[in-house]
């Protein structure tokens, strides 16, 4: 997560389903940022949803509490940790991804900072791990065994996959498959997918005894997905 993508299109699209996951499972939402530092170019002005296309239809009430985050001065974490976009108690973790061997440290203060969260999301700036990686690109990605060890503590795990050039649909199979290898209880849970550009995809990890509810909830989440000028919804399901 770079700060100057708060409030654009994908900011949009995963806080109405945070917020939807916090009402619909009564849960207590942690979030771990991956800060990294700002690069050079423009992917953070992905603001499609503010030029109408029902995208509010969504959820009107962050709709209009984004709208501040179209002034880029205005792009701190502390004008969205400090709102009312989720509980107020909502624990926020802000430390930067470390380059080098520190990552297992960062990770601990993670596990600690998030501890008393029932659903911990996790925002890297591209997805989750990829073979090509290097140590110098590897703090734009969430780790599998990062994710896995929060499911292990009994948390409910929702993750952030980007799809760039490539089938979603595939993408979202691939991943979900290998972090079901490292949890075994989230085969079955299905993967949402928002149409914004470009695509995302919400991955989705849950202790045995909550997996039906959590996938109740997607379920109803994307039942109430606004349809595009295409006539295509905005969310989708993945099974």
């Amino acid at each position: 997560m770079q700060l100057r993508y708060l409030g654009d299109s994908h900011d949009y699209m995963k806080y109405a389903l945070l917020r939807h996951l916090q009402d619909s499972l009564k849960v207590k939402i942690g979030v771990n940022w991956y800060l990294t530092d700002p690069e050079s170019n423009r992917d953070g002005e992905q603001r499609h949803h503010m030029t109408g296309d029902q995208w509010e239809g969504l959820d009107q009430d962050l709709f209009e509490k984004l709208k501040p985050f179209q002034d880029p001065s205005h792009r701190h974490f502390t004008n969205l940790e400090k709102g009312d976009f989720f509980h107020p108690s909502t624990p926020f973790f802000s430390e930067k991804v470390p380059t080098s061997n520190l990552r297992s440290v960062w990770h601990n203060k993670a596990l600690t900072a998030l501890a008393g969260s029932d659903l911990v999301f996790l925002d890297p700036d591209n997805g989750f791990e990829v073979a090509s990686m290097t140590n110098t690109t590897q703090p734009k990605y969430a780790l599998y065994c990062e994710a896995a060890e929060f499911a292990e503590r009994g948390k409910i795990v929702v993750g952030i996959q980007f799809a760039r050039q490539c089938d979603p649909a595939v993408r979202a199979r691939s991943v979900r498959e290998a972090l079901t290898k490292k949890f075994p209880h989230s085969a079955n849970i299905p993967v949402i997918r928002c149409r914004v550009s470009p695509n995302i995809l919400f991955l989705t990890m849950a202790p045995r005894s909550r997996v039906t509810e959590t996938i109740r909830a997607l379920e109803s989440f994307e039942k109430k997905s606004p349809v595009d000028k295409g006539k295509k919804k905005r969310v989708e399901i993945i099974s």
